[in-house]
């Protein structure tokens, strides 16, 4: 038997590196035949869960009512006792909110900082903070750890940073070369042509549209680049579509929308260069540490926990935030990388990732968590 009874609060299981995390965590944890529980207002990942360890409880922990949350809290109160759960591991802001306005009594509470989170406003802030007034903190990188000291005056020593952790074992397995060969001809790639993945959802801080201006000013001829993320933000993705259409490129750009863990790692296979270059620094940014593990060269706005992902790597990986000026040249010189010189560029990167960037570097290290914090 654990020494711990534990629930996580997401607010939806549906995708993202949140929802990712907290069902790595608790499959771990059934792995380990270890029982647990999840509170959540649902989602399409609900069924990688094991349910045979893992609990799921379904509430609307993904209001943004606030006027609804002291109902909401007196639900999850009456779950935590019904359950004895001893750890409470909020992942969100909302939730954090709604178990701060119950009752602690004989609970130790965790919250993960995923984000800095943005905004100035004095009220924003205020529910910003929220997260912080759990018993411990946990930040996905020590950016994050960094900053949330500093934005919100907190002691760092009682801060952990559990870095966010990409699947490792996964990445090793053999790719299957009929997944690669569907993937080439549904989507018609020109595999004769360099190959650029710009792997990011499509929204506006994520930066689509300010890569296509650094594209402009490239020799087109020979590359292929593709959006691989999801499009629910229908208005900029038709501003990103119109202006691929307007520039004359819709040979050169192809938006693929969202795809599945198998078909992103061929893509990561397939492209020549990986890129991130968002408007605002990332918590983590985990596309850089996969791309790295296949083996995939990137070139990414040094900042943020990207920043750190890449602080023990290769120079020609980093740029400094937002200088479009040198992207063309940067990514025509990684482009233009003999086998060998590829080789030699990613020498010791793989080694990085497994000891400092894994999953199961991460799902240990809150295993030790709960099992120092239980009441």
């Amino acid at each position: 038997m654990s020494s711990f009874n534990l629930v996580q609060i997401v607010p939806s299981l549906d995708s993202g590196g949140v929802e990712r995390g907290t069902v790595d965590v608790a499959n771990f944890l059934a792995e380990k035949k270890i029982q647990n529980f999840i509170i959540t207002s649902g989602g399409k990942m609900i069924k990688e869960l094991d349910k045979n360890f893992t609990h799921v409880h379904q509430l609307p922990v993904d209001s943004k009512n606030f006027f609804s949350y002291p109902l909401i809290a007196r639900k999850i109160n009456q779950f935590i006792k019904t359950n004895n759960i001893n750890i409470v591991h909020v992942r969100s802001r909302a939730p954090a909110w709604m178990i701060n306005l119950m009752g602690k009594n004989n609970i130790k509470t965790i919250a993960t900082f995923h984000n800095v989170y943005g905004g100035n406003l004095y009220l924003k802030k205020i529910y910003n903070k929220g997260l912080s007034k759990m018993d411990h903190l946990v930040a996905i990188s020590e950016y994050v750890k960094e900053t949330i000291v500093k934005k919100y005056n907190l002691p760092p020593n009682n801060i952990s940073v559990i870095n966010r952790g990409i699947d490792t074992e996964y990445f090793n397995q053999p790719l299957d070369a009929g997944i690669i060969d569907n993937t080439i001809k549904e989507n018609q790639f020109d595999t004769a042509k360099k190959i650029i993945l710009f792997p990011a959802r499509i929204t506006s801080w994520k930066g689509q549209l300010e890569f296509i201006d650094v594209i402009k000013k490239m020799d087109t001829q020979n590359i292929l680049i593709l959006f691989a993320g999801d499009i629910k933000n229908e208005s900029y993705t038709k501003l990103v579509r119109d202006k691929i259409k307007h520039n004359n490129l819709d040979g050169i750009f192809k938006i693929l929308g969202s795809v599945n863990q198998d078909e992103m790692r061929c893509l990561y296979h397939l492209a020549d260069l990986s890129v991130s270059f968002p408007l605002r620094a990332e918590g983590f940014g985990r596309t850089v540490s996969e791309s790295l593990y296949s083996k995939t060269p990137v070139l990414a706005f040094d900042y943020g926990g990207v920043k750190n992902q890449l602080a023990n790597l290769n120079d020609m990986f980093k740029v400094k935030p937002q200088d479009y000026q040198v992207l063309p040249a940067k990514i025509e010189k990684l482009l233009s990388l003999s086998e060998d010189q590829k080789k030699e560029a990613l020498e010791g990167a793989q080694l990085v990732i497994e000891n400092n960037f894994s999953k199961i570097n991460m799902v240990n290290q809150y295993l030790k968590l709960y099992e120092s914090a239980k009441s």
